[in-house]
């Protein structure tokens, strides 16, 4: 499990160096599901099988390139290119990338297609598991419940959603706009077999998505407890940390966080 550990550390700091350049998008929504993406794509999935990772959540699209690029799908020379003129790698997660099976955020959407991948799989004898990761602030779109009542319904055991509960969506926190909570008991009341596991922690949230795994007939709901900014201690758990980035003279602090030096953050 160190390995998941040390493969998170490295997205989290590709993350880091996507935003010191260009000073602008969601860190903190990247921050916020970077252990996910490590167990996804160094614990979990296996193309061969058939998997499919599918980030519904668009704003965490950081995490999403780096977790590429870490894995070898996508060069890692090309994030540098993050927000930058004519680059492909955009704000939000888009479809044209290699890797990436849909363009996020148009929040309710990628569950939707997820579901879809996974009766597809099932019809088609497959073996592979579709993962979704989806916001807790997403949740409040009806669409995920549309998706989550069909996949039910399907019995579809081939999905996990993976629900990033950073606690935190746009402009305030979720219980100060539709609360969700709680959500563990929604997604079971719809039909789904959930979980709960500290989102950070890589061991226990691979250890729960395997366990999940053994259930029949159901499809599973994860919901993982992050933080939001995760380890900038500047923007993390903040109400407006959406769009935050560290000021010239936070990086500094933030390069301790993460125990390396500054010129680090500068793309190679």
């Amino acid at each position: 499990m160190e390995s998941l550990k040390e493969r998170a550390r490295q997205i989290n700091i590709d993350i880091l160096r996507m935003f010191y350049h260009s000073r602008h998008g969601h860190l903190a929504s990247a921050l916020s599901c970077a252990e996910i993406m490590s167990v996804l794509y160094f614990g979990c999935y296996d193309p061969k099988a058939g998997d499919r990772v599918v980030l519904s959540k668009g704003h965490g699209g950081a995490a999403l390139y780096a977790a590429l690029a870490e894995k070898g799908i996508l060069e890692k020379k090309e994030l540098a290119t993050f927000y930058g003129y004519n680059t492909r790698l955009i704000a939000l997660s888009t479809y044209g990338v290699p890797g990436i099976e849909i363009s996020g955020g148009s929040l309710g959407q990628g569950i939707c297609y997820a579901t879809g991948l996974a009766k597809g799989l099932q019809l088609d004898g497959s073996r592979g598991y579709v993962y979704c990761v989806v916001g807790d602030g997403e949740t409040q779109e009806g669409s995920v419940w549309e998706a989550a009542a069909f996949a039910a319904a399907q019995k579809l055991d081939n999905l996990i959603v993976i629900i990033d509960d950073n606690q935190i969506q746009c402009t305030n926190r979720t219980t100060q706009i539709v609360p969700m909570e709680p959500m563990e008991e929604k997604w079971r009341a719809f039909g789904w077999q959930t979980y709960e596991v500290d989102g950070h922690d890589t061991s226990a949230l691979l250890e729960t998505i395997n366990v999940a795994k053994a259930t029949e007939e159901k499809p599973l709901a994860i919901v993982a407890h992050t933080v939001k900014g995760h380890g900038v201690a500047c923007i993390a758990d903040q109400d407006e940390c959406h769009m935050m980035i560290p000021k010239e003279n936070e990086w500094d602090a933030v390069c301790v966080e993460f125990g390396i030096r500054r010129e680090e953050l500068d793309f190679k």
